[in-house]
């Protein structure tokens, strides 16, 4: 007999599981990596730019995205992974909701898929992935020359609209019995694209919609 379709829950990450912004990996990583006096003024040039990325997030997720994933180009990929694997326990853990971790434990003990969908990337993902012990990690990836980021996607940017196309690529999970997560307008098309959708800490906007559509709203905190 055929497997019946299975159930998923879809975890978006920042906002959600987290305590934390696509910037935050970054900063950990220059930190650790950089001088101090050198690592002030990246961190200068970066409060600088924040501005404008918050222009450009408001016109287009995608193309803030694209913007401050450049800030990538130059560094090595394993050493972006290996730092982020070996710093989980300082970096993304204590950001970690508590609220969070015990409801993806629920979901594992209903029988349910766990999915991360983010529109961060993998090599600072998977150390929480694994950590979370979840079946699939959706994320970001950036393109690679000989070991070097590029700061450039490898794929699209996994925002918006492209979360929802996503979960629709998942062929065999049952979408209308599944549940997601999230805490931004945003993921909006990700959340619409299950049965069972919940805001996450939730900005106006997305509260707005919840409240209007009867969706479960959480409040979720560090611990």
């Amino acid at each position: 007999m055929t497997e019946p379709p299975a159930i998923a829950a879809f975890f978006d990450v920042d906002g959600t599981l987290t305590r934390t912004t696509v910037l935050h990996p970054l900063i950990w990583y220059q930190k650790a990596r950089l001088p101090w006096w050198r690592f002030g003024l990246w961190f200068v040039g970066l409060c600088l730019d924040v501005p404008g990325y918050v222009l450009t997030d408001r016109r287009s997720r995608t193309e803030f995205t694209r913007r401050f994933y450049r800030r990538y180009a130059g560094l090595n990929a394993e050493g972006v992974s290996r730092f982020h694997r070996d710093t989980l326990a300082t970096t993304y853990l204590p950001r970690l909701y508590r609220e969070a971790v015990e409801r993806v434990n629920w979901h594992r003990g209903q029988g349910h898929r766990i999915i991360l969908v983010s529109g961060g990337l993998d090599l600072t993902l998977e150390p929480l992935s694994e950590h979370l012990q979840a079946d699939h990690l959706i994320c970001a990836r950036l393109q690679q020359r000989n070991g070097i980021l590029t700061g450039e996607l490898d794929g699209p940017a996994m925002v918006d609209e492209e979360k929802a196309n996503a979960l629709r690529r998942c062929a065999d999970i049952d979408l209308k019995r599944s549940f997601a997560y999230a805490d931004s307008i945003s993921d909006l098309p990700m959340l619409r694209a299950v049965g069972n959708p919940a805001a996450v800490n939730p900005g106006p906007r997305l509260r707005t919609v919840a409240e209007r559509e009867h969706w479960p709203i959480y409040q979720w905190h560090a611990p």
